[in-house]
């Protein structure tokens, strides 16, 4: 326990502050933003409401609101498609257009670790962890993040097979692949709420009720 205690207190994580002003320095359009910020939300009442296990509930914190700072980097028909409710003002386009060439076919994740890794290590290191697809084994604080994110659909809480339905539609895969995702997240979910006192379907109303 004391080193557990040890370990974070020593971690270095930015304040809410800096990592609001993160969506201004790196030109951040407001849904994305809107979307981190819903996804923080839902992190942190998970993360309040778990028991049994030690968890950094500032780490999830801050791992929440800063998991799609740099999701433009990923994003190819902004305006269209799925996004066609999005836009970009012209310093964002110039700026993600600069970024793009800068650092060709690169992930949020890894770009986020790129830019975090000297100042905030762990919290880099996280944000790497938390938008892998092929992370198997999440630490339960990636776990927790990455459930909220997959329950947050734009900024309103939303059914994990609805969450589910969109993504498969969003991201065309070749046969099986969506199904054996689901099997994994459903195994995911399973296991996160083993240390929670309500069920996935009341987690919408749990945090209403929290209002």
């Amino acid at each position: 326990m004391v080193g557990f205690l040890i370990f974070f207190i020593t971690m270095k994580l930015p304040t809410q502050e800096k990592c609001v002003q993160y969506f201004e320095e790196y030109y951040v359009p407001d849904n994305i933003k809107n979307h981190c910020v819903k996804v923080q939300e839902v992190a942190q009442f998970i993360a309040s409401k778990f028991i049994k296990t030690e968890i950094n509930q500032e780490l999830i914190s801050k791992l929440a609101i800063l998991h799609d700072v740099f999701k433009m980097i990923a994003i190819t028909d902004f305006g269209t498609g799925h996004h066609d409710d999005a836009t970009l003002t012209d310093q964002q386009k110039t700026f993600w257009q600069g970024m793009k060439l800068k650092h060709p076919s690169c992930y949020e994740g890894q770009l986020a670790y790129e830019i975090f890794k000297d100042e905030f290590p762990e919290l880099a290191i996280a944000l790497k962890n938390v938008s892998n697809p092929r992370n198997t084994e999440p630490s339960w604080e990636e776990l927790i993040v990455h459930y909220a994110d997959v329950r947050v659909f734009k900024n309103n809480v939303v059914t994990f097979d609805e969450r589910w339905h969109y993504l498969r539609e969003r991201y065309p895969r070749e046969d099986g692949v969506w199904e054996a995702c689901r099997e994994f997240q459903y195994d995911l979910e399973l296991k996160l709420f083993q240390h929670l006192p309500f069920t996935p379907e009341q987690l919408k109303q749990e945090m209403e009720k929290n209002e």
